[in-house]
């Protein structure tokens, strides 16, 4: 009996590191609107943000990378998935406030909200 020792591509799991990327982004960006018209509070967006970072960092993990960008539409992705880390973990942990977290989505959803 022989088995394909290559992991199968999970369908949900973008091809590409940048893809994976702006997932992570897209994920964020599309809770924000609820949160800047104040309908959700500032915790869920926080932890909205971080969780779409951590979800990155686990698939970047099971394909047996460290998350560091490969490549150019990577590298230019980075520091929004930095900023959406340190934003959403720095309000977590009480270092700043909402209209911290506040500035930082409206200007994600003004970058990326209109693709």
């Amino acid at each position: 009996m022989t088995t394909d020792a290559t992991p199968t591509p999970d369908a949900a799991v973008p091809a590409t590191q940048a893809a994976r990327m702006q997932a992570a982004v897209d994920k964020a960006v599309a809770f924000a609107p609820p949160f800047l018209r104040g309908e959700v509070h500032a915790d869920d967006m926080a932890h909205t943000m971080v969780g779409a970072v951590r979800t990155y960092v686990e698939q970047e993990k099971a394909l047996g990378s460290n998350g560091e960008p490969h490549d150019r539409d990577a590298q230019a992705l980075y520091g929004t998935l930095a900023e959406l880390m340190a934003c959403g973990s720095g309000y977590l942990a009480g270092r700043c406030d909402g209209a911290c977290v506040a500035r930082t989505m409206t200007q994600m959803v003004h970058e990326f909200g209109g693709r």
